[in-house]
Formats: C-alpha cells, sequence, structure tokens
C-alpha cells in the first residue's frame, strides 16, 4: 500500500498535481486539477471580487449549469484526507444569492462521507463557512475533495448560479472527536464511542453488565427498554463506516438476555448512501431460554431474502420484541453484547485471555502476546484489507507500524494448537 501511495503521488508530481491542504490556489506552477460533473463547470480565475476577508490574487469559480441539479466539480490530491486529529474544515465563499449553502464531500477508495454547510448569511460578499466533523463517521482514505453548491435546485448558467470558492483550510477543534465502532463489537472500549440513536420508544444504553455469568463475563453490555405502548420500538447505532458483507458467510451472532423465552430479536442493517429503497435488509432469530445469555445467530444467506444484502449499509438496527407492546418493565428490558461476523476475518469468536496486544492507542511498535506459540499474525485495515503478516514461531513478537495510516486495524493470531484470535487496535 505504500509503494502504490508513493507511486501516485510521482504521478500526480510528473504532471504538476501536487496540490495538498490548505488550498489557496496561488500557486503559479502548480496545476489544480478539477473534475467536473452533473453540468458544474469549475475554474481557476482572478479574483474578482477582491474585498473583506479574501484579498487573494486568484480563486475558484464554479458554474451550475441550465438545468443542473446535482452539479459540482472535484479537485484530486495525491494522498489521503488525514482526519486523525484535525476535522475541522473552512471554505471561503461567495455566492450571488444568499440562503444558499455548499456541501462538502470527500470521495476515494474509503466510504464516502460530507457535511452540509449552513446557509450563507449574505449575498455578494466574502464569507468563511465551517464543516465540522468532529462527531461525523470519517476515514484516512479519501484523496478527494467534492464542492456542490445549491444541491438539489436547478443552476440557469447565468450570474445566479456562479459562485466563488478559495482558502479550504484544516484545523484540529477543541472538542474530543468521536471514534465510531466497527464490527465485532464488544462495548468494553474506552476510547471507542457507541452513539446510539433511539426511537418510537426504545432506549439503549451502554451498562455494567448485570448479568455475569455463562457466556458472557464482559463488564460491560447495551441494555434496551422497551417502554410502555411501544410496539416498533428499537435502537440504531451508527458505524465507522459500511460493514463488508461481500468476504464473510454473512452470518451475524449477538448475545442476549431476555427475561423471557420466546422473545425475538430483529436485525436490521441499514443506512446505504446508493439505495435508499432497497439498501436496508433485516432477519430475526428467537431467545429460546429466560435469564440466561445466549447467542442468537441470524442468517443473511438466504437466497429468498429481499433486498438481499450488501456492503453499502453503514447502520445496524435492534428491535427486540418486534410488533408487540412494550410495558417499561423488567418484562421489557433486554440486553446484548458481542455482535460479530460468524467468520469475522474467519473467526467466530475469541478468547482474549489468551492473546493480548499493548500498548493500545500506539504510536509505532505493536507487541503480541500470548501464553502458547503464536505461528501467524496478520494485520487488517478497517476495510479488511490486509496489510501485513509474519510467523513468529513464539509467544511474543513486536510489530513495526510506523508506516501505518492512522485508524483502526484489527490483530489475527494463530496459535500452534490451531486456535485463533482476532483483537483491535487503534494507530494514533
Amino acid at each position: 500500500m505504500q509503494k502504490i501511495s508513493q507511486l501516485v503521488f510521482l504521478l500526480f508530481s510528473s504532471f504538476g498535481f501536487t496540490q495538498s491542504l490548505p488550498l489557496d490556489f496561488e500557486s503559479v506552477t502548480t496545476i489544480y486539477s478539477f473534475v467536473d460533473f452533473d453540468g458544474g463547470v469549475a475554474s481557476k480565475i482572478p479574483n474578482p471580487q477582491i474585498a473583506g476577508i479574501n484579498t487573494s490574487a486568484t480563486v475558484i469559480q464554479i458554474v451550475k449549469g441550465p438545468g443542473a441539479i446535482w452539479a459540482g466539480s472535484k479537485i484530486i490530491i495525491p494522498s489521503p484526507v488525514d482526519f486523525s486529529t484535525q476535522r475541522i474544515f473552512k471554505v471561503k465563499v461567495f455566492s450571488p444569492v444568499a440562503g444558499k449553502r455548499l456541501l462538502l464531500k470527500f470521495e476515494g477508495v474509503g466510504p464516502n462521507f460530507e457535511k452540509l454547510s449552513t446557509p450563507i448569511s449574505t449575498a455578494n460578499v466574502w464569507e468563511e463557512l465551517t464543516f465540522d466533523f468532529t462527531n461525523e463517521p470519517v476515514n484516512n482514505l479519501n484523496n478527494q475533495i467534492v464542492f456542490m453548491f445549491d444541491l438539489g435546485n436547478q443552476g440557469d448558467g447565468g450570474q445566479n448560479s456562479t459562485y466563488l470558492f478559495d482558502d479550504v483550510t484544516q484545523s484540529q477543534g477543541t472538542t474530543p472527536i468521536t471514534i465510531f465502532p466497527v464490527l465485532p463489537i464488544d462495548f468494553e472500549s474506552t476510547t471507542v464511542s457507541y452513539p446510539f440513536m433511539n426511537f418510537a420508544g426504545g432506549e439503549s444504553s451502554i451498562v455494567l453488565n448485570p448479568h455475569i455469568s455463562g457466556i458472557n463475563t464482559s463488564n460491560t453490555v447495551a441494555k434496551m427498554i422497551k417502554n410502555p405502548g411501544e410496539v416498533y420500538g428499537g435502537s440504531v447505532i451508527q458505524m465507522a463506516g459500511p460493514i463488508d458483507f461481500s468476504s464473510t458467510t454473512k452470518i451475524v451472532k449477538v448475545k442476549v438476555w431476555s427475561p423471557i423465552a420466546g422473545k425475538k430479536l430483529l436485525l436490521k442493517f441499514e443506512g446505504s448512501p446508493v439505495d435508499f429503497d432497497y439498501g436496508a435488509f433485516e432477519t430475526d432469530a428467537t431467545v429460546t431460554n429466560a435469564n440466561v445469555w445466549e447467542e442468537l445467530i441470524f442468517d443473511y444467506n438466504s437466497p429468498t431474502l429481499f433486498p438481499p444484502v450488501n456492503s453499502n449499509d453503514n447502520k445496524i438496527v435492534f428491535f427486540f420484541d418486534f410488533g408487540t407492546q412494550g410495558d417499561g418493565t423488567e418484562n421489557s428490558t433486554y440486553y446484548f453484547d458481542d455482535i460479530t461476523f460468524s467468520n469475522a476475518l474467519s473467526l467466530p469468536s475469541f478468547n482474549s485471555s489468551e492473546v493480548k496486544i499493548y500498548p493500545n492507542p500506539i504510536s509505532n511498535p505493536l507487541t503480541v502476546e500470548s501464553n502458547m506459540e503464536i505461528q501467524k499474525v496478520t494485520i487488517y485495515n478497517l476495510l479488511g484489507q490486509e496489510v501485513i503478516n509474519c510467523y513468529p514461531s513464539n509467544n511474543k513478537v513486536v510489530i513495526q507500524t510506523y508506516a501505518f495510516q492512522p485508524g483502526i486495524y484489527f490483530v489475527k493470531s494463530e496459535m500452534i494448537d490451531g486456535s485463533e484470535s482476532i483483537l483491535k487496535f487503534i494507530k494514533i
């Protein structure tokens, strides 16, 4: 991956495409390569409105063509934008009409993410817009910055559809950054956020495990209360990016604790940015025993499942006892934990007491240690791509990670006895 990035950078440099953040569009040697789409036309021009907060010599002009609704343009930079610590973006804009908005979007090899600005307050005046991604599910994989003015409304190709922008900057905010979860989810991390969004009378929260026993001795779990009279109450959790079903057996497991046997958990995946009508898919599983931890299996391999699974959805929805009224008491209080693919990186489960990794988060060396001989260690990135592997044939191995981009990674350890372990770490 590092060699590929270097090759891309050299290729861009050979053609003069060496622009990087911050972007002020003032260089006379750099080629600012914009890719127009859907009726948008971007060009670098002398600043026709030198005044106020922008006295620079050159700016970017975008004209939204007649009848164009989704028009825009994007600039491709040599390396991905790093969102690890700096998630505040600012753009100076000049609009002929007040109330218009700018959509700032990041695309590339990772999942897309975007932010819509507040309305431009004043016409024909330079104004600075702020885009705060502090609490958004971002990644460090995208190297394309997309600009779309007045999204969803037709342009006319004239002065009222001609916009200027300049000085695209990136900075660090003053509030803590939200790190969103990826599968598997065990609700144990002190650095990852678990942002539940409750709806229709469902109420979820992270709590200390009140039933440490059987197959679940973890410290923290998710608790859901279905309030009185609510039939469709549930909760949805936002993930760090789309969940990849392409390389799995499409089986998901969830540990649950129910006060009553026979209740069902409906597990739904939604949030697809490409298909709002048929992007979501779901199935359910039945609790067979009351007042014990039980692992439910959700099989998405069925050929009759409609719509079929995809790898675009980035939210998981939990419905307990769907279609039946809750009462808000202990009889409508459920617990769940350990959401995993049955073969998450080819592994259904693992015993964290046998393998440990440290430090976590890390800045460079990662130590993997076990109470038995480790045959192979493989590290995967957030997209499930193999980053590195080694064959220590020892109980302990130290791996250099200085070339890794900041983000979330998984360590798969294969033991001499055939057992395997999956653990997660954060590179800072």
